[in-house]
């Protein structure tokens, strides 16, 4: 149980902008401090309820094991690593806006409600962070505002409305913008996955300097990857076209191979590859 609630209390962390120092305690801490000021000032019982009690409450049972145990066992997931998203229920930003606002028109003298409203645009500043300097952000290229390199794979790689959805399994760097251009794309790991450094075993291989080939195809042939987008410039220690892969396209920097044993239905050869590696990856 202390081992599930350390877990929850890293992904509280994360959450709360681990990555930047000490900055989740500081905006926890706001949480905290404006739910409570709310549940004691706030007359109105029902937003006392939604804003004082309920944060309180949602972050009080997330932190608890059982919450968790129950969350995977009812949600049927393989993996814990979306539990935090119990958090996006909570509404932070609006409970600490509006505490903070309603404390300043609270104080009775002008030079002290100004004094405050400046305190409060340094905290701002301090737990926010330049959206501008992220490496994401940078000038459109698109009506969807996406790369047009990620808009111009998935239109390759898309299904047919017969075949519903597809997978996929895309370098790190381009899995942020794949789902927000079309959901039909399903991937082996998500933005969370590259963000907080969670462990999948196709992540993992993507990331290294020089890719083991076969334990890359071990991995997304579990996944039942149809496609792999791999860099151009992407080393791999063996040819992946040797293993029954074929090169469909190369756009913009960007090799897409097409596993065939996936594409053609060969569920035997797909099996067998798996479990004769399995020893080996697992």
């Amino acid at each position: 149980m202390y081992g599930i609630f350390m877990e929850c209390l890293v992904d509280l962390q994360r959450y709360g902008g681990l990555g930047n120092g000490h900055i989740w305690i500081i905006f926890w801490l706001l949480l905290l401090i404006s739910s409570i000021y709310l549940i004691v000032k706030e007359s109105d019982v029902r937003k006392k309820i939604i804003f004082g009690v309920i944060p309180l409450v949602i972050v009080a049972g997330f932190l608890f094991p059982i919450t968790k145990k129950l969350f995977v066992k009812v949600a049927r997931l393989e993996s814990a690593n979306t539990y935090y998203r119990i958090l996006w229920i909570i509404p932070m930003y609006v409970t600490i806006a509006y505490a903070f606002t309603k404390f300043i028109t609270s104080i009775k003298s002008s030079v002290k409600k100004h004094v405050a409203v400046g305190i409060l645009a340094v905290v701002i500043a301090i737990t926010g962070s330049c959206v501008y300097a992220n490496e994401h952000v940078y000038l459109a290229e698109n009506i969807y505002h996406l790369p047009q390199n990620v808009i111009d794979i998935c239109d390759r790689i898309k299904p047919t409305e017969d075949e519903g959805i597809i997978r996929a399994a895309f370098t790190p760097e381009l899995v942020y913008f794949v789902r927000q251009y079309d959901p039909n794309i399903l991937m082996p790991y998500g933005r969370d996955y590259v963000d907080h450094n969670y462990y999948t075993g196709v992540l993992k291989v993507m990331k290294e300097e020089e890719i083991e080939t076969q334990e890359l195809l071990y991995y997304t042939r579990v996944d039942l990857d149809r496609y792999i987008i791999l860099p151009t410039n992407k080393r791999l220690d063996e040819n992946i076209t040797n293993f029954d892969v074929k090169l469909a396209y190369t756009i913009d920097g960007y090799n897409i191979y097409e596993d065939i044993l996936i594409s053609e239905n060969r569920e035997k050869e797909r099996e067998d590859y798996v479990t004769i590696r399995k020893n080996m990856y697992e």
